[in-house]
């Protein structure tokens, strides 16, 4: 029987594909049984070694075995601390601020590494302040580094008011101080000293505010009033007291300010049998005083203007009234007075 000529053709174009497709599997199974020439199997680590390229709290610990590893972090972790302050840098021991640092299970993940963990990112390290060491040690720092603020004041240098400057104080900021430390001691990488931070603190009289001085002389009868500036800034007569009742020397300071006082009998006497005297113009106080911290002794005016250049009182000392005015409206409580002598 013939067969048709296209029946033929049919058969032939299906031998053809048949070969074609037995062609691809034979090629395909060869290439699949071939090995990545660039793929590579990382070698396991050597025994008792952690496996290179390995870090624990940033440090690069591999090819290091545990023991050496932990002395790697020790160091590291528990090294001292070094603080600036005050123009001073030292040292301070891990230990004396209580920090506590936790190596057993980043060792071990370190160790399991290549060998059952696979490898990741850096290996965490837990540190901890701990005991109160931090605060004991700023508490030291606070007291050891204080610097106390100096007000500006008035001495007496050869029957004069001189001024020395105030100075201003330092305190230790102990809350940012902590924190500044705490933070370099959880840092293995601590580059150069730690700066303790501090805060000025202001003196309650600066040179601008300070008030006047008095300075009065007895043998000069007179009183000068000294200004902020450690300057002169008037000089008065007075009458100081006489030989038998003298206005005592020293240091003092007004205590006291009244704006036309009365004048009450001093258990003295020179005023036994007195009453007391109400403000006006036979007050033997004038229409001011400025008491003294020592007993019975004031600068007040005087109704007997005669009396200023001479020892004529019972301990005080007299001012022309309008002076006296002009004196009591420029101090205060607290001026400091100096009688020489």
């Amino acid at each position: 029987m013939k067969v048709p000529r296209y029946a033929a053709e049919v058969n032939r174009f299906r031998l053809l594909i048949a070969a074609i497709l037995t062609s691809l599997l034979v090629v395909g199974g060869a290439h699949a049984a071939d090995p990545d020439p660039t793929a590579t199997t990382p070698a396991p680590p050597a025994e008792g070694l952690i496996a290179p390229g390995v870090t624990v709290g940033g440090l690069d610990v591999g090819g290091q075995t545990p023991a050496q590893a932990r002395a790697t972090l020790t160091a590291r972790y528990l090294a001292d601390v070094e603080l600036e302050l005050g123009g001073r840098t030292w040292r301070v021991t891990a230990k004396r601020i209580g920090l506590h640092v936790y190596l057993a299970r980043p060792l071990q993940q370190a160790y399991a590494t290549g060998r059952t963990r696979t490898a990741g990112e850096d290996i965490s390290v837990i540190t901890r302040l701990a005991g109160g060491g931090l605060r004991s040690y700023v508490a030291y720092l606070a007291k050891t580094f204080k610097l106390a603020p100096v007000d500006a004041r008035f001495v007496l240098r050869r029957s004069r008011a001189v001024i020395v400057a105030d100075r201003w104080g330092r305190a230790v900021a102990r809350s940012e101080a902590a924190a500044a430390i705490a933070a370099t001691a959880h840092d293995p990488n601590r580059a150069g000293a730690t700066i303790v931070p501090v805060k000025i603190v202001r003196p309650q009289v600066v040179r601008r505010t300070l008030g006047p001085a008095l300075v009065i002389d007895r043998s000069l009868h007179r009183l000068t009033l000294f200004g902020n500036r450690g300057q002169v800034v008037r000089m008065l007569g007075v009458a100081v007291g006489q030989a038998i009742y003298p206005t005592p020397t020293g240091s003092f300071t007004i205590v006291d300010k009244q704006l036309h006082p009365w004048w009450y009998p001093p258990n003295s006497s020179w005023a036994a049998g007195e009453k007391p005297i109400p403000p006006g113009p036979s007050n033997p106080l004038g229409t001011r005083w400025m008491g003294l911290n020592a007993p019975g002794v004031g600068i007040h005016g005087t109704p007997n203007p005669a009396s200023i250049g001479y020892s004529a009182s019972h301990g005080c000392i007299r001012m022309r009234i309008p002076d006296a005015e002009w004196v009591f409206e420029r101090v205060q409580v607290g001026t400091p007075v100096w009688i020489v002598h």
